[in-house]
């Protein structure tokens, strides 16, 4: 499935890799790539993910992934950013208290209804001892926080933040809680909990 940034925001695209130079690629076996990455992650966890694995899902040689993909982390990469851009970005509701409730909901769907979710886990796990993977993700995480930082932008914009927010803080306070709850505690992902979290947010940093 093709990453689909929301309607009249194309501000995913600064997020993706680099494409090589060369004769342009089979979008086909593109696609068919990624989601047998996913479906490997899913199914056998990133120890278990090979290339003669994808390259069988896919119905592709090892050499047509390994043009893309030199390395098995960097076929981890594709395949999360596939899964995370498929989360449109929210639009500019107007307010900040709209803005952090549509993203805190598209936070919620990350975690709890794509393989996103499914794979993030056993990702966190590996990140921790991995450093190579790790530091992949650190510059994509990076990017996709700049785009989240844009709401407390916004906000300063509209005047309804103090001057002196902090606004890299003010999105890990957001989002915090989410992967807490979807990674740690298990706590529920409902409508109770993300109001009182926007609650919070909001009394904590605006005007």
């Amino acid at each position: 499935m093709a990453v689909v940034p929301a309607e009249g925001d194309d501000r995913a695209a600064p997020c993706a890799g680099p494409r090589a130079p060369g004769r342009p690629r089979s979008s086909v076996a593109d696609a068919a790539i990624v989601a047998a990455a996913i479906d490997s992650l899913e199914a056998d966890g990133f120890d278990g993910l090979t290339v003669d694995g994808v390259a069988a899902r896919a119905g592709v040689s090892k050499a047509t992934i390994y043009r893309r993909y030199p390395s098995k982390i960097e076929l981890v990469l594709a395949a999360a950013q596939q899964c995370i851009g498929d989360i449109p970005i929210p639009l500019d509701t107007g307010s900040l208290r709209g803005d952090l409730e549509a993203t805190a909901r598209k936070l919620v769907a990350l975690v709890s209804d794509t393989p996103a979710g499914r794979i993030m886990p056993m990702l966190v796990a590996e990140i921790s001892r991995n450093a190579e993977l790790r530091d992949a993700f650190r510059d994509y995480i990076g990017c996709r926080r700049m785009i989240s930082m844009e709401i407390a932008q916004r906000a300063l914009a509209r005047g309804e933040l103090r001057a002196d927010t902090d606004v890299d803080v003010m999105v890990d306070v957001l989002a915090g809680p989410i992967f807490y709850r979807s990674l740690v505690s298990g706590g529920p992902l409902d409508d109770n909990f993300l109001t009182h979290l926007v609650d919070a947010v909001t009394r904590a940093y605006a005007i």
